[in-house]
């Protein structure tokens, strides 16, 4: 695609309008805060955080329909499949986890845009493509009396749409999004609220903490919402409310600066002198703890995680390995299925994604290792110093250490709270925390200005829109105003510029400079 490509379908992708694309006025200056006054970044995030609670106890009834259709849909021997793409395809494949883990059971199918492997590796071109969403819907093996539930934050991603529509040819599927139905006016969207075998609810949270990233707010709301429903058997309406009290009071006697402020400052200066991590938890929350690393780098441009396949290996900032109290996993195929809580993964096979199996074939996830044998063979390939980030939830206490690993092994950090007796809600704290934490480490080392995303990597049409609207914001906030300056001539410069990006480099950046210079001679 080239600039002028965009342009003919731009109108399909210009979302400024979007609430989740619209800086949030609570944490303008967060990137100053997460620099020099980590305590009231760490509040402001954690504010935005609670009204999460808030929007979920005034969607009760709607939710207490989704739950009652789960149910029917399993009284009957059906399954209920969860999908999402990007963050929301994490939150779809954490869910199935978490009930897996809860109930034992096997009868939710969760998949995402790419397959498994973009849980690790982004596949965020896919998004584009509804067809990809009905297709992998009909691999899976989806028929007339299955229930499909269907997220995206914005309200406007192609390929959940596009899952969804297939699905509402034999079916009832559910539609969850986050922004208000008035400024969703792109044609896809309105296809979906004009389809009376989609059922919608909408779930907006707001403006997130940093612009556009609804990694935050917005998947926590979806996360909370679809698991009550797939884990409530009866009653849901006292079950979620004692639930979602019960989890917003604990989440505000958290003291969240005196728990994980060093950690930010820890992890902060380790890149700052080009040091290495590893990340490592347990089967319980690993997939909480790998989604957090991985959204890292579509979010501030990071180089992602390594495969063992590359030659040569340029190694990402951050690693996430499992942890095993006892012996180890033989290979990467049992790390990953312990990470999935006891099924294979769901690579893309079938000769449909011929051409895309270097992106999502079951060899390129494989070739991400996450089996402790990657810890000894990360160090040898990339040198340098290693350390080690241990987060642990049990049913007494969610803990996290900071340990130095090489060339010496040393417990540098270490704090816990206590934890509560709710397995979804714990993990919707976590997620919290975790969020936090990576957001502001981030912001400490200059990967976001003020609360405004300007390492976006333009991976789809959606992040393009976006890069090219965070130029145009930029400009204006430096009063360089020309009547030549639009969002077609930012939108070529920008095209330039990607054909030489590299990991760790600003597209927003540096396309502003290129088009300030250009009007400043």
């Amino acid at each position: 695609m080239n600039y002028k490509d965009f342009l003919e379908i731009s109108a399909q992708f210009s979302l400024g309008g979007l609430i989740t694309e619209q800086a949030h006025p609570h944490t303008v200056g967060l990137s100053e805060f997460a620099k020099n006054d980590l305590k009231t970044g760490i509040q402001r995030m954690k504010d935005l955080d609670m009204y999460v609670f808030d929007v979920l106890m005034n969607k009760l009834d709607q939710l207490a329909h989704m739950n009652q259709m789960v149910l029917d849909t399993w009284s009957k021997g059906n399954r209920v499949f969860i999908c999402g793409c990007g963050s929301t395809g994490r939150l779809a494949l954490t869910l199935e986890t978490l009930y897996r883990q809860i109930t034992k059971q096997t009868n939710i199918i969760s998949f995402m845009a790419g397959g498994d492997v973009a849980i690790i590796a982004s596949v965020e071109d896919f998004e584009d493509h509804p067809e990809f969403g009905a297709q992998q819907l009909n691999e899976l093996g989806f028929k007339e009396g299955d229930l499909l539930i269907s997220s995206t934050e914005g309200g406007e991603t192609p390929w959940v749409i596009g899952a969804a529509q297939e699905a509402s040819k034999i079916g009832k599927p559910f539609y969850l999004y986050c922004n208000p139905d008035e400024v969703l006016t792109v044609q896809r969207s309105q296809d979906v609220f004009n389809n009376p075998n989609i059922n919608k609810i909408n779930l907006s949270v707001g403006h997130q903490a940093i612009t556009g990233s609804t990694r935050m707010q917005c998947s926590t709301v979806l996360t909370y919402a679809i698991g009550l429903a797939i884990l409530c058997k009866e009653n849901f309406i006292d079950y979620a409310t004692n639930s979602i009290k019960n989890v917003r009071q604990y989440y505000e006697s958290i003291d969240a600066h005196e728990f994980i402020a060093k950690f930010v400052e820890l992890e902060a200066d380790c890149y700052l002198k080009k040091e290495f991590v590893f990340y490592r938890s347990q089967p319980n929350i690993a997939i909480n703890i790998l989604t957090d690393t991985t959204e890292r780098c579509p979010t501030f441009s990071l180089h992602p995680f390594e495969s063992i396949l590359d030659n040569p290996i340029n190694p990402s900032w951050s690693y996430f390995v499992m942890d095993v109290t006892e012996g180890n996993y033989n290979n990467s195929l049992q790390a990953w299925e312990s990470l999935l809580y006891g099924r294979q993964p769901r690579a893309l096979s079938s000769n449909y994604w011929h051409k895309y199996q270097h992106k999502v074939g079951l060899e390129k996830l494989l070739s991400h290792d996450i089996s402790q044998d990657q810890i000894e063979r990360r160090i040898k390939y990339a040198g340098g110093n290693h350390n080690q980030f241990r987060i642990v939830y049990d049913q007494d206490n969610l803990e996290m250490s900071w340990e130095f690993l090489s060339p010496n092994a040393e417990r540098i950090h270490f704090a816990k709270v206590k934890a509560i007796d709710d397995v979804l809600g714990q993990n919707i704290v976590l997620k919290c925390l975790i969020n936090i934490h990576s957001t502001l480490l981030m912001g400490r080392i200059g990967r976001y200005q003020s609360n405004i995303m300007i390492y976006v990597r333009p991976t789809n049409n959606k992040l393009i829109d976006r890069a090219i609207r965070y130029v145009l914001y930029l400009l204006k906030q430096n009063n360089i105003v020309n009547e030549n300056i639009t969002y077609a001539l930012v939108c070529e410069h920008l095209f330039e510029e990607i054909k030489t990006l590299v990991y760790g480099e600003s597209i927003v950046l540096k396309t502003f400079e290129r088009v300030k210079n250009l009007f400043s001679l």
